[in-house]
Protein backbone atom coordinates (compact mmCIF):
# COMPACT_ATOMS: atom_id res chain seq x y z
CA UNK A 1 0.00 0.00 0.00
CA UNK A 2 1.15 3.23 -1.13
CA UNK A 3 1.26 6.47 1.65
CA UNK A 4 0.00 9.20 0.27
CA UNK A 5 3.48 11.86 1.10
CA UNK A 6 1.15 14.69 1.74
CA UNK A 7 -1.14 12.07 4.32
CA UNK A 8 2.13 11.66 5.80
CA UNK A 9 2.93 15.74 6.30
CA UNK A 10 -0.53 16.40 7.57
CA UNK A 11 -0.43 13.89 10.66
CA UNK A 12 3.00 15.02 11.03
CA UNK A 13 1.79 18.91 11.20
CA UNK A 14 -0.60 17.68 13.15
CA UNK A 15 1.35 16.32 15.80
CA UNK A 16 3.31 18.64 15.97
CA UNK A 17 0.90 21.23 16.46
CA UNK A 18 -0.47 19.25 19.13
CA UNK A 19 2.85 19.43 21.22
CA UNK A 20 2.96 22.99 20.33
CA UNK A 21 -0.52 23.68 21.82
CA UNK A 22 0.52 21.32 24.89
CA UNK A 23 3.58 23.39 26.06
CA UNK A 24 1.38 26.82 25.89
CA UNK A 25 -1.17 25.03 28.18
CA UNK A 26 1.80 23.89 30.07
CA UNK A 27 3.27 27.84 30.53
CA UNK A 28 -0.73 29.00 30.95
CA UNK A 29 -0.93 26.67 34.25
CA UNK A 30 2.25 27.61 35.57
CA UNK A 31 1.08 31.35 35.27
CA UNK A 32 -2.66 30.89 36.11
CA UNK A 33 -2.33 28.16 38.26
CA UNK A 34 -4.34 24.63 38.02
CA UNK A 35 -7.74 26.06 37.45
CA UNK A 36 -6.79 28.40 34.56
CA UNK A 37 -9.78 28.25 31.57
CA UNK A 38 -9.74 27.66 28.06
CA UNK A 39 -9.78 31.10 27.33
CA UNK A 40 -6.33 31.68 28.94
CA UNK A 41 -4.94 28.67 27.46
CA UNK A 42 -5.97 30.15 23.92
CA UNK A 43 -4.37 33.55 24.61
CA UNK A 44 -0.73 32.03 25.55
CA UNK A 45 -1.11 29.82 22.74
CA UNK A 46 -2.21 32.77 20.39
CA UNK A 47 -4.94 31.39 18.96
CA UNK A 48 -8.99 30.47 19.61
CA UNK A 49 -10.36 27.91 21.76
CA UNK A 50 -12.10 26.57 18.41
CA UNK A 51 -8.26 25.57 17.25
CA UNK A 52 -7.66 24.33 20.70
CA UNK A 53 -11.03 21.91 20.98
CA UNK A 54 -10.33 20.88 16.86
CA UNK A 55 -6.89 18.88 17.87
CA UNK A 56 -8.20 18.05 21.48
CA UNK A 57 -12.10 17.52 21.37
CA UNK A 58 -12.50 19.32 24.61
CA UNK A 59 -10.93 19.91 28.08
CA UNK A 60 -10.84 16.45 29.24
CA UNK A 61 -8.99 15.74 25.37
CA UNK A 62 -6.16 18.80 26.62
CA UNK A 63 -6.10 17.00 30.05
CA UNK A 64 -4.99 13.82 28.73
CA UNK A 65 -2.73 15.50 26.58
CA UNK A 66 -0.93 17.19 29.23
CA UNK A 67 -1.01 13.88 31.67
CA UNK A 68 0.83 12.09 29.29
CA UNK A 69 2.99 14.86 28.32
CA UNK A 70 4.30 14.82 32.19
CA UNK A 71 4.62 11.44 32.24
CA UNK A 72 6.56 11.24 29.74
CA UNK A 73 8.87 13.40 31.64
CA UNK A 74 8.39 11.04 34.85
CA UNK A 75 8.85 8.12 32.29
CA UNK A 76 12.43 9.41 31.42
CA UNK A 77 13.55 9.36 34.48
CA UNK A 78 12.63 6.29 35.66
CA UNK A 79 13.27 4.60 32.68
CA UNK A 80 17.19 5.79 33.73
CA UNK A 81 17.14 4.81 37.04
CA UNK A 82 15.67 1.02 35.67
CA UNK A 83 18.22 0.71 33.09
CA UNK A 84 20.90 1.24 36.60
CA UNK A 85 19.06 -0.35 39.27
CA UNK A 86 17.42 -3.13 40.23
CA UNK A 87 13.70 -2.91 39.64
CA UNK A 88 13.06 -5.56 42.41
CA UNK A 89 14.91 -3.60 45.36
CA UNK A 90 12.44 -1.70 46.94
CA UNK A 91 14.48 0.69 48.58
CA UNK A 92 15.59 2.30 45.39
CA UNK A 93 13.33 1.51 43.42
CA UNK A 94 10.69 3.74 45.65
CA UNK A 95 13.97 6.51 46.37
CA UNK A 96 13.91 6.52 42.42
CA UNK A 97 9.99 7.15 42.00
CA UNK A 98 9.54 9.31 44.99
CA UNK A 99 12.41 11.66 43.52
CA UNK A 100 11.32 12.09 40.15
CA UNK A 101 7.90 12.24 42.04
CA UNK A 102 8.49 15.10 44.34
CA UNK A 103 10.64 16.85 41.96
CA UNK A 104 7.90 17.51 39.79
CA UNK A 105 5.54 18.64 43.16
CA UNK A 106 8.08 21.06 43.64
CA UNK A 107 9.34 22.34 40.67
CA UNK A 108 5.21 22.65 39.04
CA UNK A 109 3.33 22.26 42.47
CA UNK A 110 0.59 24.04 40.06
CA UNK A 111 0.86 21.80 36.55
CA UNK A 112 1.13 18.83 39.97
CA UNK A 113 -2.40 19.70 41.08
CA UNK A 114 -4.01 20.25 37.15
CA UNK A 115 -2.90 16.38 36.27
CA UNK A 116 -4.46 15.54 39.78
CA UNK A 117 -7.62 17.29 39.17
CA UNK A 118 -9.24 15.45 36.13
CA UNK A 119 -12.35 17.29 34.29
CA UNK A 120 -15.42 15.92 35.59
CA UNK A 121 -16.29 12.68 32.49
CA UNK A 122 -20.31 12.31 31.53
CA UNK A 123 -22.71 11.15 33.19
CA UNK A 124 -22.50 7.72 30.74
CA UNK A 125 -18.51 7.63 31.13
CA UNK A 126 -17.27 4.54 32.49
CA UNK A 127 -14.35 5.28 34.85
CA UNK A 128 -11.06 3.72 33.86
CA UNK A 129 -8.68 2.97 37.20
CA UNK A 130 -5.43 3.73 35.49
CA UNK A 131 -6.49 7.62 34.18
CA UNK A 132 -3.81 9.86 35.12
CA UNK A 133 -0.83 10.30 35.98
CA UNK A 134 -0.55 8.00 39.29
CA UNK A 135 -2.53 5.26 36.90
CA UNK A 136 0.25 5.28 33.84
CA UNK A 137 3.59 5.57 36.76
CA UNK A 138 1.76 2.81 38.14
CA UNK A 139 1.41 0.42 35.12
CA UNK A 140 5.05 1.39 33.83
CA UNK A 141 6.37 0.40 37.24
CA UNK A 142 4.66 -2.79 37.45
CA UNK A 143 5.25 -4.09 33.50
CA UNK A 144 8.92 -3.17 34.81
CA UNK A 145 8.70 -5.34 37.92
CA UNK A 146 6.72 -7.99 36.02
CA UNK A 147 9.51 -7.93 33.20
CA UNK A 148 12.19 -8.57 35.61
CA UNK A 149 10.24 -11.33 37.89
CA UNK A 150 10.03 -13.27 34.59
CA UNK A 151 13.87 -13.19 33.75
CA UNK A 152 14.46 -14.54 37.26
CA UNK A 153 11.96 -17.12 36.72
CA UNK A 154 9.63 -16.13 39.35
CA UNK A 155 5.25 -15.55 39.25
CA UNK A 156 5.21 -11.79 37.84
CA UNK A 157 0.95 -11.84 39.45
CA UNK A 158 1.72 -9.26 42.36
CA UNK A 159 3.57 -7.04 39.85
CA UNK A 160 0.19 -5.04 39.56
CA UNK A 161 -0.48 -4.60 42.77
CA UNK A 162 3.01 -3.71 43.74
CA UNK A 163 3.70 -1.11 41.07
CA UNK A 164 -0.06 0.41 41.76
CA UNK A 165 1.05 0.35 45.49
CA UNK A 166 3.86 2.29 45.64
CA UNK A 167 2.83 4.88 43.63
CA UNK A 168 0.00 5.10 46.20
CA UNK A 169 2.36 5.32 49.18
CA UNK A 170 4.43 8.16 46.80
CA UNK A 171 1.17 10.31 45.84
CA UNK A 172 -0.03 10.11 49.69
CA UNK A 173 3.51 11.36 50.51
CA UNK A 174 3.88 13.89 47.86
CA UNK A 175 0.59 15.46 48.72
CA UNK A 176 1.71 15.33 52.58
CA UNK A 177 4.65 16.89 51.31
CA UNK A 178 3.50 19.47 49.10
CA UNK A 179 0.72 20.47 51.94
CA UNK A 180 3.27 20.93 55.05
CA UNK A 181 4.83 24.37 56.63
CA UNK A 182 7.70 24.29 57.03
CA UNK A 183 8.39 21.90 54.16
CA UNK A 184 11.42 19.69 55.03
CA UNK A 185 13.83 19.24 52.10
CA UNK A 186 13.31 16.99 49.41
CA UNK A 187 16.06 14.89 49.71
CA UNK A 188 14.93 14.14 53.21
CA UNK A 189 11.92 12.59 52.40
CA UNK A 190 12.75 10.89 49.64
CA UNK A 191 15.86 9.52 52.15
CA UNK A 192 12.84 8.16 54.55
CA UNK A 193 10.88 6.64 51.89
CA UNK A 194 14.17 4.64 51.19
CA UNK A 195 14.79 4.07 54.72
CA UNK A 196 11.45 2.87 54.95
CA UNK A 197 11.46 0.03 52.06
CA UNK A 198 15.13 -0.76 52.45
CA UNK A 199 15.10 -3.98 53.65
CA UNK A 200 12.35 -5.31 51.58
CA UNK A 201 12.46 -7.40 48.72
CA UNK A 202 10.32 -8.32 45.60
CA UNK A 203 12.06 -11.70 44.58
CA UNK A 204 12.17 -12.55 48.16
CA UNK A 205 10.46 -16.43 48.60
CA UNK A 206 8.55 -14.71 51.78
CA UNK A 207 5.65 -17.18 53.26
CA UNK A 208 1.36 -15.65 52.62
CA UNK A 209 0.64 -14.68 55.91
CA UNK A 210 -3.07 -16.10 56.29
CA UNK A 211 -5.77 -14.20 57.56
CA UNK A 212 -6.85 -15.57 61.41
CA UNK A 213 -10.04 -16.20 62.01
CA UNK A 214 -11.51 -14.21 64.13
CA UNK A 215 -13.68 -16.21 67.18
CA UNK A 216 -15.80 -14.06 69.88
Amino acid sequence: MTVDGRDARWTQHRADRRRELVSHALRAIRVHGAGVGMDAIAARAGTSKTVIYRHFGDREGLYDAVVESVHGYIESGLSAAFRLSDPTDLGTLTADLADAYLGLVERDPEIYRFVMTPPPQGADAVADPVRGLPGLIGEQIADEIERHLVERGLKPHAARTWGHGLVGFVKATADHWMASSPRPPRAEVVGHIAQFFAPARMDAHAPIPVPQEVTR
